[in-house]
């Protein structure tokens, strides 16, 4: 059965406006056979959004979100008012002031060795990360993107662009992808690539769109990256 060591990076310095979002880092490990070795067969990383202790420490949640990398901004962009740093309006749309809790689980990342795929382990890894990080957040959320794709107009990538189908298949990948997380309860968010789950509600809304369109595969670096740890 494979389980998840977890190691989280929390900042220290008052000062420090990434201290309100420590980053998690989970190993997912598996026992070789009948031994005692554990075998790395991937991996997840996410952050916690801790919004309530933004508001009561005085703050900025966009400049906490946006001193971390472009992909936690534009989570702050997904969810939040940059005028108010409350849920914007496709949230409040989809969720109709029902969400109490203030802080969100953004899972970044899940990765798994290619022969480990298929057998359900990802989505087991998902429910245990929710159930351990995010019961006392007001939404999980995420956006589905294939890493295989990432920066996929870089020059390593021209020979397959140019492969018959491709483009067919790139699409499948994100729209098999989308189902994924369709499958655990996430709802896409109007006018968005990201995806959420309200973990305190019993019934989810109903989805704006079952599948995700092909978001952009070309991430822009912006705010300045947080020291990478083991």
């Amino acid at each position: 059965m494979p389980h998840i060591r977890f190691t989280v990076h929390a900042d220290c310095d008052s000062q420090e406006p990434s201290r309100i979002l420590p980053a998690l880092q989970g190993e997912i490990l598996e026992f070789a056979g009948e031994s005692d070795n554990e075998v790395r067969i991937g991996k997840i990383d996410a952050y916690l959004v801790l919004r309530g202790r933004g508001l009561n420490e005085q703050e900025s949640l966009l400049e906490a979100m946006d001193s971390i990398d472009s992909s936690v901004f534009e989570c702050y962009e997904a969810l939040f008012d940059p005028e108010t740093d409350d849920w914007n309006q496709s949230v409040r749309d989809l969720y109709k002031d029902q969400i109490m809790g203030l802080d969100v689980l953004f899972i970044e990342s899940i990765q798994l060795n290619s022969n480990y795929r298929g057998k359900g382990i990802g989505a087991q890894v998902v429910r245990e990360t929710i159930a351990t990080f995010g019961t006392h957040c007001g939404l999980i959320t995420c956006k589905p993107f294939p890493l295989q794709y990432s920066n996929w107009e870089d020059e390593e990538h021209i020979e397959m662009q140019q492969q018959p189908g491709i483009e067919e298949k790139r699409l499948a990948d994100f729209a098999k992808l989308a189902r994924f997380w369709t499958d655990l309860g996430f709802v896409r968010l109007d006018d968005s690539d990201f995806y959420t789950y309200a973990p305190e509600l019993m019934r989810q809304p109903g989805p704006a769109s079952d599948i995700a369109s092909s978001p952009a595969v070309n991430r822009v670096a912006r705010g300045r990256r947080r020291r990478q740890f083991r």
